[in-house]
């Protein structure tokens, strides 16, 4: 009877300290996914253009989906996948969030985001920690989707019109596996029309187990993709076929499925700033030169909208300079500095091939360079912006080009309607080797 006695009070005491116990992590759950939450927040993923679904298997979820407007009215989308759950995951997709985020938001490229992401990752994961992630640039202005996919399932870019359906595989080993002097960040660039779509998803999807475990797999995937009538419930349809099959998802569920469309909040920041708003450079010139290898390896255009930023009579007017300033910059890098045809861009075929040789051309540059002429005047309270863009290539027939009318519908040839369409003072010279564009604010026509 005395060792039943002790026998019960150690159970009982076993069971008030795993109470404890499990009260204090629950505690420390709740706060950390506050502060997850937080800093992993959905972004613009409420946009009309974007549906999603998102199954968490544990408390954290081990799939992050973010989404981000840029300066320029393009659309950043990641879908990630962290092996592991819970607070190993949540510890990996915290950095990878905030460097997407703030890194989308000041303008950089894809190349840029992955760079720093895949780095951050490396320095911070265990060695047996990794992070697979398809991440894409939907572009309904430059009518393309670029897109980077290491280690996820293969995502699908639908034609509207055609109904070709292209996959979008994985061609990189997925983040924080490779060291920054090794790691590949070229992405596949593709035309994508208004209403064509993008549909990714996790391995938690193709991995389903079914009651004779049997995985779901890709081609009951592609059957339900073939059988599809409305693309807006497509992933309902999904969803429907995985209940169907009566599987048990052995890790999270995702689903994410963008649409392209023409941004309507060009004119609206894209950035919050903090400054009191009573020191502004008002008068002020200034002339950058970046050359071949520059050219190569950075990109000028978050340096150069960062230090225009400062004057804050143009701060309205940031996505559309930005936008201006990329149009410039890309005409002037591929067709001038590199001689590149848009012609070659009429059809699929044609989008791949240009890229590449894009691609083949940069690195191979010796010489040429991409000069960008800033000033600022103030006119009382009012300003006035001057920006000039030159290029070392051999220019183009400006008077054949200007007769062209604003047509954006085509795949080629489009930069220049885009920059007239966006800033009606923009100007070229005659040569076709510069162009000058003004913003003005404070009330001045």
């Amino acid at each position: 009877m005395q060792r039943l006695r002790r026998l019960q009070q150690t159970i009982v005491q076993q069971r008030d300290q795993i109470a404890r116990h499990n009260d204090y992590l629950l505690n420390e759950q709740r706060v950390a996914k506050a502060v997850f939450d937080r800093v992993a927040h959905s972004g613009c993923l409420d946009a009309p253009n974007i549906r999603y679904l998102q199954s968490p298997y544990a408390l954290f979820n081990g799939d992050l989906l973010l989404a981000a407007y840029t300066p320029s009215g393009d659309t950043h989308l990641l879908l990630a996948d962290f092996t592991g759950h819970g607070l190993p995951a949540a510890i990996g997709a915290m950095p990878l969030a905030e460097v997407f985020y703030s890194m989308t938001a000041k303008g950089y490229g894809l190349a840029e985001i992955l760079r720093e992401m895949n780095a951050k990752l490396k320095r911070i994961l265990p060695v047996d920690m990794f992070c697979c992630a398809a991440l894409l640039c939907v572009s309904a202005q430059r009518r393309c989707v670029e897109v980077w996919n290491g280690g996820m399932p293969d995502g699908y870019l639908q034609a509207a019109l055609s109904g070709q359906r292209t996959a979008l595989t994985s061609q990189h080993l997925p983040l924080g596996v490779l060291r920054a002097e090794v790691f590949d960040h070229a992405t596949q660039v593709l035309p994508m029309l208004p209403g064509d779509q993008v549909f990714l998803l996790t391995d938690g999807v193709i991995d389903t187990c079914g009651p004779n475990q049997q995985l779901f797999g890709v081609e009951r995937l592609e059957r339900v993709l073939d059988a599809n009538r409305h693309p807006l419930q497509l992933i309902a349809e999904v969803e429907q076929a995985l209940r169907d099959f009566q599987g048990q998802a052995r890790d999270d569920v995702s689903m994410v499925q963008i649409t392209s469309q023409l941004p309507a909040f060009l004119g609206v920041p894209a950035i919050v700033y903090s400054d009191s708003g009573q020191c502004s450079p008002r008068d002020w010139s200034a002339s950058f030169e970046f050359r071949a290898p520059s050219l190569q390896q950075f990109n000028p255009l978050p340096y150069v909208l960062q230090l225009l930023m400062e004057v804050h009579g143009l701060r309205a007017q940031g996505p559309v300079i930005h936008a201006v300033l990329a149009e410039l910059y890309s005409n002037a890098l591929e067709h001038g500095v590199l001689g590149l045809d848009s012609r070659l861009k009429r059809d699929t075929g044609g989008f791949a091939h240009y890229y590449q040789q894009r691609k083949e051309r940069l690195a191979t540059l010796k010489y040429g360079f991409v000069r960008f002429s800033l000033q600022v005047e103030p006119i009382g309270e009012s300003g006035r912006l001057l920006i000039q863009v030159e290029d070392s290539g051999a220019g183009f027939d400006v008077a054949r080009v200007m007769a062209r009318p604003l047509d954006l519908d085509r795949l080629s040839g489009r930069g220049v309607s885009l920059v007239r369409q966006l800033c009606p003072a923009a100007r070229w010279a005659p040569d076709g080797r510069s162009a000058t564009v003004e913003f003005s604010w404070g009330g001045l026509a």
